[in-house]
């Protein structure tokens, strides 16, 4: 079996997975931990895997993959986050090294770090909508602009036509600043805050939505837009098959993404929302452990 950690800044998920890829039991859920101390930080995370493991005695453990948002060393599985307000203090530190001096049953595992956003495109090019998809790209809107571009069922990391380089597009120049500052859920409260008098987030936005509130629906009306062009140029330029939005916010997407799934339909791609990113995250990791 599989042990997985989708880690979060303010949740940790973790799920177990059978060797062919399917979560077990389903997803638990855990507090993050994130501005603890070092001990704290690490002493949670080993905490999380003997409880998981707990569940499942008499299984060996053929790996463990943790998904993390950057920056992190994913090679030598070292946290590189500092001014974020989340896991500070184990900066620079090999997190495999400390569940194996806190885990006994660790010492011969496999440990797998990947950058969260990569982990759900392969996720989901290999067991989601864009398994069908030869070129599959990966939006992921929270507190930045998290993205992903698939060929062939493989991350592309190198700059080439239509990818920037590491295939991440949040720090991209755009009107007076970047990406990241658009789309994001500081880009969409700037909206709110222009439009309203107030900084409305999504799931307020959303539920006022659900009730035609007019403000409500143009806030999220040129939220869209900024999508729109923000990501056309990449619609043309890497001609994906696929897009897939993931997270919370792609439950508002009949209220923003009208316009960028015209422009989708007019290329030939499909657009596919996937709200819960954890379990497919979790299936990438396994895809980076066992192929």
């Amino acid at each position: 079996m599989y042990l997985m950690l989708d880690v979060g800044g303010t949740e940790i998920k973790a799920g177990v997975l059978d060797e062919h890829g399917s979560i077990q039991g389903g997803i638990r859920h855990f507090s993050s931990n994130a501005k603890a101390d070092q001990e704290a930080v690490l002493d949670h995370f080993s905490m999380i895997i003997k409880e998981m493991a707990g569940r499942w005695k008499g299984a060996s453990i053929d790996g463990i993959g943790m998904a993390f948002p950057g920056p992190f060393d994913y090679e030598r599985g070292i946290s590189l986050m500092q001014g974020l307000d989340k896991y500070d203090s184990i900066y620079g530190i090999s997190i495999e090294e400390e569940m194996k001096k806190r885990t006994d049953f660790l010492q011969d595992t496999i440990f797998c770090f990947l950058h969260d956003v990569e982990a759900f495109a392969l996720g989901e090019s290999w067991f989601g909508e864009g398994r069908e998809a030869g070129r599959l790209l990966c939006l992921c809107i929270g507190t930045g602009t998290g993205s992903a571009f698939i060929e062939n069922k493989k991350v592309i990391k190198e700059k080439t036509e239509g990818v920037p380089d590491h295939g991440w597009i949040y720090n991209l120049p755009y009107r007076d600043s970047i990406i990241d500052d658009y789309l994001s859920v500081r880009g969409l409260l700037k909206i709110s805050r222009e439009i309203t008098g107030t900084e409305l987030n999504g799931k307020e936005l959303y539920e006022r939505c659900l009730e035609q509130e007019e403000k409500a629906l143009l806030v999220y009306h040129r939220f869209g837009e900024e999508l729109n062009r923000c990501m056309c140029p990449f619609l043309d330029a890497f001609h994906p098959d696929c897009v897939v939005l993931g997270g919370q916010i792609s439950k508002s997407f009949p209220y923003f993404g009208e316009v960028f799934k015209k422009e989708c339909e007019k290329r030939n791609t499909r657009v596919c929302l996937e709200p819960e990113t954890s379990a497919r995250a979790m299936q990438g990791l396994f895809v980076a452990m066992s192929h």
